[in-house]
């Protein structure tokens, strides 16, 4: 992961696999990369913050985020988490039982609370249909309407406030799933987007 952030009174973060900096929107930020990556540069990053530290994690499914560095930042760094899955799982597979689809989301749902329960953290969704695999974030994205899916992500990072966002994925090839694709180009583009007062301002 690479770890990027803003300075200005309240810093915001971004932590990502393999993303370059992105601007916050602010007129009196300036992007700055720390060197390090993972879970050992979002800890020095929390250290050098002073009072209440939000981290919000973003993802596509249910399963994809790092329930690790969840327990890890909140039990250990005292630091509010919160995990924005963009679905609710429901095109995954179910091994041990007859949910699918809606019936499987519910249940994938009801993890992910279960798991927030014990991490300490938040749990978000936005309205994302999971319709299973996708083959590129392209097409991912034209089944998903785009604008609306980044009103949602930037809405999430304006109510929640964090100083470090962490993305799970790239938003490249490399991340395999079309999905995880445009969950990394969400991240990226919410980063910017949220701090941008022309953008989505009915939300403000």
């Amino acid at each position: 992961m690479m770890v990027l952030f803003k300075t200005c009174s309240a810093r915001a973060f971004l932590v990502s696999a393999f993303v370059g900096c992105t601007a916050f929107g602010a007129p009196d930020l300036q992007a700055q990369r720390l060197e390090g990556t993972g879970t050992v540069a979002s800890g020095l990053l929390l250290r050098q913050m002073d009072g209440v530290k939000r981290v919000l994690m973003i993802a596509a499914h249910p399963d994809d985020e790092d329930t690790g560095l969840l327990t890890a930042l909140a039990r250990g760094r005292g630091a509010e988490t919160a995990y924005l899955a963009l679905t609710r799982g429901d095109g995954g597979q179910n091994l041990i039982g007859p949910e699918l689809w809606e019936g499987l989301g519910i249940v994938r749902t009801g993890e992910l609370l279960a798991a927030r329960e014990l991490d300490g953290g938040r749990q978000f969704f936005t309205t994302a249909f999971d319709y299973g695999y996708s083959k590129s974030a392209q097409e991912a994205l034209s089944l998903w309407p785009r604008e609306e899916l980044l009103a949602e992500v930037v809405w999430v990072v304006r109510s929640f406030r964090p100083h470090v966002i962490v993305s799970v994925f790239s938003g490249t090839p490399a991340d395999g799933h079309g999905q995880h694709q445009a969950a990394g180009i969400m991240a990226r583009e919410a980063f910017s987007a949220a701090g941008d007062p022309s953008r989505f301002s009915e939300q403000l």
